[in-house]
């Protein structure tokens, strides 16, 4: 019988240690996972404040970029009305030199204006080109003519000949006084031109010089600007030659 007692009590102490070493590995289990949670807690809190500040940041950067792009777009439009005040009154001082004072225009052919219309048809463009020759000493000038574009084909920056875009290409002029060359041409939907080329050779002789003349115009300039009220006096004109 106190065999029985003595064994009995063994093995409750046996029990009771086995529940307390459990009771004690699950709350060290349980203190860990206490403390992961916390971790991910606190660090949940700060991925959310880093967002809060990025968002605030690109916020930041968006006003910026808005008002450099309103910047710029004014500055743009104070620079076109600037150069079409500029080119107004060089055309009128061209006018009145050719009227007043002709000994001063040196001989040789000019350009004096060329000008773009946009075709009902997209993409269609028709275009005129005028040349004339100094007052003075007139005598029939011809030479060879060459109009191009330097685009932007696939963000690639190259020239195409007005012959790839039309099927009636001026190659050459002959005039005594002034010639009006005009013509229409197509742009392909995927071209973004950048500028409007003219050349112009003529050969020397006994009464010319020889001459290269590159007249270049920005196409923007040519097809935004607006010559409905302009006068014969306000005729747009090259304003810049290599001889």
């Amino acid at each position: 019988m106190k065999r029985l007692k003595n064994s009995f009590i063994k093995w409750l102490v046996v029990s009771m240690l086995c529940l307390l070493l459990g009771f004690l590995l699950g709350k060290f289990k349980q203190d860990i996972l206490r403390d992961t949670l916390t971790d991910a807690q606190t660090e949940l809190h700060s991925m959310q404040l880093e967002k809060v500040e990025q968002v605030k940041q690109v916020a930041h950067l968006q006003a910026l970029r808005l008002t450099d792009q309103q910047t710029i777009t004014y500055l743009d439009l104070e620079n076109k009305k600037l150069n079409e005040a500029l080119n107004a009154a060089s055309n009128k001082l061209y006018f009145y030199e050719r009227v007043l004072a002709p000994e001063l225009e040196k001989s040789g052919v000019k350009v004096y204006s060329f000008t773009l219309t946009e075709s009902f048809e997209a993409g269609r463009w028709d275009y005129e080109l005028v040349l004339m020759q100094a007052q003075k000493e007139r005598r029939f000038l011809k030479g060879q003519l060459e109009i191009s574009f330097s685009v932007s084909d696939q963000q690639k920056l190259k020239r195409i000949s007005l012959k790839e875009l039309s099927d009636n290409s001026p190659s050459g002029f002959k005039f005594k006084y002034f010639q009006t060359i005009k013509g229409r041409f197509t742009l392909p939907a995927d071209i973004t031109v950048d500028e409007v080329i003219v050349n112009l050779k003529v050969k020397g002789d006994r009464w010319y010089k020889a001459q290269q003349l590159e007249q270049r115009y920005d196409w923007r300039a040519l097809t935004e600007k607006n010559t409905d009220d302009l006068t014969e006096f306000d005729m747009p004109v090259s304003d810049a030659e290599n001889n």
